[in-house]
This record gives C-alpha cells, sequence and structure tokens, in this order.
C-alpha cells in the first residue's frame, strides 16, 4: 500500500491530514474561556465552567481515543505521530480547564458539582507542563514507548516457552514472542523455567524504555506540581478518598523489610516492565 493510500480506519476516526494533498479532517472545539472578575467566583460560574469544559474534553477525547485505536492497529510512524497530536491536544485540554477549576477550590459548591471539579483535575495520570513545548515532548514520550512496547518482540525462548505460546514452527520468525504471547504463557504455564523464561523475555522488552521513562516522570511531576498536588504521586494517591498523605501504605518505608524489598525490586525489576517502571514513577514522584 503506497503512503498516500489511507485506511477506511483512518477516515472514520477523521484525523486523515493533507500530508499527502487531502484536506485536513479535524474538529477544534472551542477552548473554555473563564473571564477574569474582580469578586470571589459563584457558584452558578463554577457549574457553567464545568459544563463547558465537560463539552470541549468530549469532542477531544473521541479523537484521541480515534486515533489511538487506529495507531493501535496499525503501528506505523504516521499512525503513531497522529495519535501524538490528538493525544496531546486532548491533554493540553483537560490540563489547561484543571488549572482553572482551581479558581473555585475555596466556594461552596453541591457535592456532586464539588466531585466533578475534583475529577477533571484528576483526569490524567501524567498531565502535562503548562509549557507548549514540554506538553508535547511528554505526549511524544508517551506514544512512543507505548508503540515501542507494543512492537516489542523476545527472540530467544525456551523450547518449553514457544510451546506453552503455541507456537510448533522451528523457523527464526516464529521463535520471536510478543508482549501478547508472553502474557499467554505467564498466565497458563506452570513451569518454573518456562514462566522465568516468560518473564525474562518480557522485561527484556521494555528495559531500553528506561531513559524516556525517566524523563516521562519528570515532566509529569512538572504538570501535577502545576496542579498543585506535591508530585505524581501525590496526584496519584488523591483518586482515593483521603488526603494523600494518608494513603501511603505503611510497608512502603525504606527501614522496614518490606520496604527494602520493594526497593531492591523497583531497582532490579524496573529496568524492564511497565509495571516496574510505574512503581519507580511513585517512588521517583
Amino acid at each position: 500500500m503506497s503512503r498516500c493510500a489511507v485506511p477506511v480506519a483512518l477516515f472514520v476516526a477523521g484525523v486523515f491530514t493533507s500530508g499527502c494533498g487531502g484536506t485536513a479532517m479535524t474538529v477544534t472545539p472551542e477552548p473554555v474561556v473563564v473571564p477574569a472578575t474582580a469578586t470571589s467566583p459563584t457558584a452558578d460560574e463554577a457549574r457553567a465552567f464545568i459544563e463547558a469544559a465537560e463539552r470541549e474534553i468530549d469532542a477531544l477525547s473521541l479523537l484521541s481515543s480515534q486515533a489511538q485505536w487506529v495507531a493501535a492497529n496499525f503501528i506505523t510512524e504516521d499512525t503513531e505521530a497522529l495519535s501524538a497530536e490528538h493525544t496531546n491536544r486532548l491533554s493540553v485540554a483537560i490540563q489547561r480547564n484543571a488549572m482553572v477549576a482551581g479558581r473555585f477550590d475555596r466556594i461552596t459548591v453541591d457535592p456532586t458539582l464539588r466531585r466533578k471539579l475534583t475529577l477533571l483535575k484528576l483526569a490524567l495520570s501524567a498531565p502535562p507542563p503548562g509549557n507548549d513545548a514540554e506538553a508535547a515532548e511528554l505526549t511524544r514520550l508517551t506514544t512512543g514507548m507505548e508503540a515501542d512496547y507494543g512492537r516489542g518482540t523476545y527472540c530467544a525462548p525456551l523450547a518449553s516457552t514457544l510451546a506453552a505460546a503455541g507456537r510448533t514452527v522451528t523457523d527464526s520468525a516464529s521463535r520471536c514472542l510478543a508482549v501478547g504471547d508472553l502474557s499467554r504463557v505467564m498466565a497458563t504455564s506452570r513451569d518454573p523455567a518456562t514462566l522465568l523464561d516468560a518473564w525474562r523475555g518480557w522485561h527484556a522488552i521494555g528495559a531500553p524504555l528506561r531513559t524516556r521513562y525517566s524523563r516521562f516522570v519528570e515532566l509529569s511531576n512538572k504538570g501535577a506540581r502545576e496542579l498543585g498536588f506535591e508530585d505524581l504521586g501525590a496526584l496519584w494517591r488523591s483518586n482515593y478518598d483521603m488526603p494523600p498523605t494518608n494513603s501511603r501504605p505503611r510497608w512502603s518505608g525504606s527501614g522496614s523489610r518490606c520496604g527494602r524489598c520493594m526497593s531492591r525490586c523497583t531497582r532490579t525489576c524496573g529496568r524492564g516492565s511497565v509495571s516496574g517502571m510505574a512503581a519507580s514513577s511513585r517512588r521517583t514522584g
């Protein structure tokens, strides 16, 4: 298929650009504008703001989800770029609205509206910084890591691992197992050697992402602080119905036996897995 032969899914997603001479198909919702006033904001202003924010975010979320679906099913540099663009637009809109929502933190509103304002500030698991260049960088990092992880393979498995993955052909191409193959092995096999081999292969796929993930954590922490949180970890813990300082597990301290174990596992296991890197980001945050 030529570079200009765009899959039907791209037209359905509404993300086909004019790079091959076509007309760009995009939907750009109007950004929410809250007029600055000398007086304290009112509950009516808060309600009008959240209704407008929901309309904007819903429209951008649809386009972002469609672009991400195309990128996940047709992994190319072009679909990755499309996904990054629409994800960045959505993330920036959420971050901008979340910062405006802070104007209403000290006024009295009904519980439903207060919950909506709070959830808006917690909507992003990796909030971008207010700086446009850094926000775009964070989106590129996220999209790129997802694509590389999705296309990654482990090409030196044991024969038992291949069998557990349902592979019977012995040529070199069939020996490469993707993340989905390794997940099935981990879910179905009970052989210790096979499970260890699959675990090592799975972690090897994520290892090259380590440097980019460190930058991802740095930028996400900055975005979280701009929203008023101590760091990204505090934002994540705020999803519980308690202050983030009260949701730290007692065993996470470095002085406890479990804390030392978790710290060691994060340093070792975090080198090659998405879950390990998530643990690392929480510790870094």
